[in-house]
């Protein structure tokens, strides 16, 4: 039987490693401008556009989908291998991210915060849309570095 003191033997060994600590500063680099990026547009686009959040998401996601790949392949993990099959795994999981996100963002926009504050209109509509974007850097590190850019 694995104890926790193994579980978190490993996770150190892995992820607080030099090497893995240069690559997660560089991913929070590309993660905050992205973020930037994507929260900006996402804000702009739902000002602009006569468009449902969730149609706005997808117009958003579309734009940062190259930015995100190439400065991460590049500059996050400095990969030069595998280009057509990283390409493939990101957008599987930029795929699957923006399904995820567009159903999470439904369901607190439409669901939850009128359920919880049924009498205040003033609930920020950005709120939720940080938070699972938070949700979503976290656990794209791990599978960036352990499965899509893995040289």
């Amino acid at each position: 039987m694995i104890g926790i003191r193994t579980i978190i033997d490993k996770i150190s060994e892995e992820f607080l490693n030099p090497d893995s600590i240069k690559k997660l500063i560089r991913y929070l680099i590309v993660g905050i401008t992205t973020f930037t990026i994507e929260y900006v547009l996402f804000l702009i686009f739902r000002r602009i556009l006569p468009l449902h959040d969730v149609v706005t998401n997808i117009l958003v996601y579309t734009f940062i989908f190259w930015f995100n790949f190439l400065l991460n392949k590049f500059f996050t993990f400095k990969s030069h291998k595998n280009f057509k099959k990283q390409l493939f795994s990101y957008g599987l999981l930029f795929f699957f991210n923006m399904v995820v996100g567009n159903i999470l963002l439904f369901t607190a926009i439409t669901k939850l915060l009128e359920y919880m504050f049924p009498a205040t209109p003033w609930i920020p509509y950005y709120l939720p849309k940080v938070i699972i974007m938070v949700f979503i850097v976290s656990w794209n590190f791990i599978l960036y570095k352990k499965v899509i850019y893995k040289d």
